[in-house]
């Protein structure tokens, strides 16, 4: 990065050139080099790629039939985003949706839309703490219908607490039935790579959960629901 300064009628460039890029911040008109930097997805973001391009490919060979299943979905019901967000799709865009899910797990795809369904977000949770564990607690007793899926962001200093932050999927669970509270302890000293009880002694941080629930055979998922925690 170099300072630049402007004259001879020339007062200020905005915008790239040849990978140059001008702009200005706080301390006057500055020129960099623009940064492509490498993208090096992780093991996950590569399955769901490899996910995608398999039913990309295989959406030509499906019927007629089978598309306009999908298409009276699309026509019928908006899809609702893991952010509680309300969006309209496609029926190939909710093809892709709900077989994402469900190739992850079965490694099968559905040519066909099964029958619709709407997962509620699980019920509301907070997230208990102490030097020998964290779970999510529900009062009262909470009993997901189907799949329970639970994901964690990384440990978050106050000044940098954003509400859509990275998330990592550390546990999916079946058949919990009812439940007062579930412990997760163990997936977020992996996630982490530290011991529960040296980490909470020391910790000063934040940790967001997010639960979603969703009968992954057929792909239909639920928003999140969420709570924070400070350590």
């Amino acid at each position: 990065m170099a300072r630049v300064t402007y004259g001879g009628g020339v007062t200020e460039f905005a915008g790239s050139i040849g990978g140059v890029t001008f702009l200005r911040n706080a301390s006057g008109p500055i020129v960099k080099l623009r940064s492509n930097p490498p993208v090096n997805p992780s093991p996950d973001q590569s399955t769901y790629q490899t996910i995608l391009a398999l039913l990309v490919a295989h959406w030509p060979t499906i019927s007629q039939a089978n598309k306009d299943t999908w298409n009276v979905i699309a026509a019928a019901h908006d899809h609702t985003t893991p952010w509680g967000e309300t969006k309209t799709l496609s029926g190939y865009q909710w093809y892709l949706s709900c077989n994402l899910f469900r190739y992850a797990y079965y490694g099968t795809i559905t040519d066909g839309s099964y029958a619709w369904q709407a997962p509620a977000p699980p019920d509301s949770f907070t997230i208990e703490v102490d030097p020998t564990y964290i779970r999510c607690a529900w009062s009262p007793n909470y009993d997901p219908t189907w799949s329970l899926f639970v994901y964690a962001s990384l440990p978050l200093r106050q000044s940098s607490i954003k509400l859509r932050r990275s998330l990592f999927l550390i546990k999916r669970v079946l058949d919990l039935g009812s439940v007062a509270n579930y412990d997760i302890t163990s997936e977020i000293e992996t996630l982490f790579n530290v011991d529960w009880g040296t980490f909470y002694a020391s910790a000063d941080c934040s940790i967001i959960i997010r639960l979603r629930h969703g009968l992954i055979s057929q792909g239909w998922m639920s928003a999140f629901t969420s709570a924070i925690v400070k350590i």
